[in-house]
């Protein structure tokens, strides 16, 4: 315990050191919200992998490894790897214009609204990005209650409010407060899980021994349950049956490259170039956190047959820690579970709050507000909803992996095409990207409450084809709203309209104290 303590107390200091040199760089809101556009490669690596390594990950695919086999591996790993590398195409034109947008609804207004003064879409999916990203900040409050209960022995329901105080530490700067700290918790955890795994790896005797475990094994999942059938865990559709893998990977593949926080990274980069090795570079770093995981996950059933009856599959990653690992590598690997939670929550936090406050209410309530208020706010909403996730977490409503399966499909269900076809087709217009938000959000929420299979199929095909529909029975998209995403050189009406978007949106300087103003 005292191993456990003191590596988790050294990484609190750290991060507090790390905010307190980030908060220099976010001085304006561009700052704040997007770095800039001025991130560089390295750091925009360190940030998009701490992202994508949430609890889903380190906590939530394990769980599914010892309970349903290789299988998993099919649904979240590949599909997750697949999702990373169509994300390339998405950055090479979001990361196109000479102004970036700061987030992800204002370039969906930037792209289809871009004469509206008040852009109700922008509102949209504003509103739709808080909803999915409470319940994502949700998941990583669940795991972070899980590991650090584990860590000091506070029961869950206390533990979960323990997460309140990292987000006070690692949210005050803004988007450059979370890619420092997201930075140092890459490396975090692609340390902790190595060791883990070379422990693991240590005790079953190889990936040899795991395998013939896995081939012969019918121990049930929790003490006292219904026994497995041998040889499951090896079948390439596990316990989850063909339908319902293919569902999870589809989900988690093209939900991926649409999801608004992925889009929205890809605004930060210098520019085009840095945007596609960030992706790049992440999928590499990505392998040496997620083969150890899987070695971690399938190599669990053969150290810890079965789990306790009280307890998930989410809780197998810190016992198989907590009894079988040096206390050293424990503290390390568990409080690296903890970096993935705070890594993953900050960034997708600083999103809710921006998209609830900056796209929402300054653009249907526009006023002009100071950029030194208009940070303040935005902590305050960080820190509100980071409050409402944590009292959600005490009774949590699913497990960790499957939850990011249903808002990653519903994002890809409301986003995949606007975002695809808004980049790349020209005659996509404001009419098709309403008709495939709403349509493919709500069949996507409906097909799933209704227990259909395949739910992301099902929207996105009511959607295409409400989007066909809206876009050739409607006027054709004014140049002014593609042409930066399409032509290197800009017309002058183009450049225009997006000086006036971003006059109404964006800090303009003052004469006397050198402070920014928004409307």
């Amino acid at each position: 315990m005292i191993w456990y303590i003191l590596v988790f107390s050294f990484y609190v200091l750290f991060l507090i050191w790390a905010n307190v040199k980030s908060l220099k760089k976010a001085e304006s809101i561009d700052d704040y919200t997007t770095g800039g556009h001025r991130m560089g490669l390295l750091l925009g690596i360190g940030t998009t992998a701490a992202t994508w390594v949430s609890v889903a990950s380190v906590i939530g695919v394990p769980g599914y490894l010892y309970s349903s086999g290789v299988s998993a591996v099919i649904g979240w790993v590949a599909g997750w790897c697949f999702g990373g590398a169509l994300i390339p195409i998405v950055a090479y034109k979001i990361r196109r214009p000479e102004k970036p947008a700061r987030t992800f609804p204002e370039f969906i207004r930037h792209r289809f609204e871009p004469f509206q003064n008040k852009s109700t879409l922008q509102a949209i999916v504003g509103i739709l990005m808080f909803i999915g990203y409470l319940l994502l900040v949700n998941i990583q409050v669940t795991g972070f209650g899980i590991v650090f209960s584990s860590i000091t022995g506070i029961d869950y329901k206390i533990a979960i409010f323990g997460f309140l105080l990292f987000i006070l530490i690692t949210s005050v700067g803004g988007f450059w407060s979370v890619a420092a700290t997201d930075t140092l918790n890459t490396i975090l955890i692609m340390i902790g899980v190595l060791l883990a795994s070379g422990v693991v790896w240590s005790l079953t005797g190889g990936i040899g021994n795991i395998v013939d475990t896995l081939a012969t094994t019918t121990s049930p999942t929790n003490v006292g349950g219904p026994e497995l059938e041998e040889g499951i865990l090896l079948s390439p559709f596990g316990t989850f049956g063909i339908g319902a893998l293919l569902s999870i990977f589809i989900s988690n593949s093209l939900g991926t490259p649409s999801s608004p926080h992925w889009v929205t990274r890809m605004l930060a980069p210098q520019n085009v170039k840095v945007a596609i090795l960030q992706v790049l570079g992440t999928i590499l770093v990505l392998i040496f956190i997620m083969t150890p995981l899987i070695v971690i996950g399938l190599g669990a059933k053969v150290l810890v047959p079965s789990i306790p009856v009280d307890k998930t599959t989410d809780y197998i990653i810190p016992l198989v820690i907590q009894q079988y690992t040096p206390p050293i590598i424990g503290g390390i690997t568990l409080v690296a579970i903890c970096a993935a939670a705070i890594s993953t929550a900050n960034s997708m936090l600083l999103h809710c709050a921006t998209s609830l406050y900056y796209d929402v209410y300054l653009n249907i309530a526009p006023k002009r507000i100071s950029e030194k208020k208009f940070k303040n706010w935005l902590r305050l909403s960080i820190f509100g909803i980071a409050t409402a996730a944590v009292l959600l977490a005490i009774n949590p409503p699913w497990f960790l992996a499957m939850g990011f399966v249903y808002v990653y499909g519903g994002f890809g269900a409301a986003f995949f095409l606007v975002v695809f076809l808004g980049l790349y087709w020209k005659r996509m217009n404001r009419a098709g990207a309403y008709a495939g938000i709403i349509i493919g959000a709500v069949v996507y929420v409906a097909a799933k409450a209704m227990g259909y299979g395949l739910p992301f199929v099902i929207a996105v095909t009511a959607s295409l084809i409400g989007v066909l529909i809206a876009v050739y029975f409607t006027k054709k998209a004014p140049l002014e709203a593609y042409e930066p995403y399409f032509e290197a050189e800009i017309s002058d009406s183009t450049r225009e309209v997006l000086e006036k978007m971003r006059s109404t949106t964006q800090e303009e300087p003052e004469v006397k104290n050198d402070r920014s103003r928004i409307g």
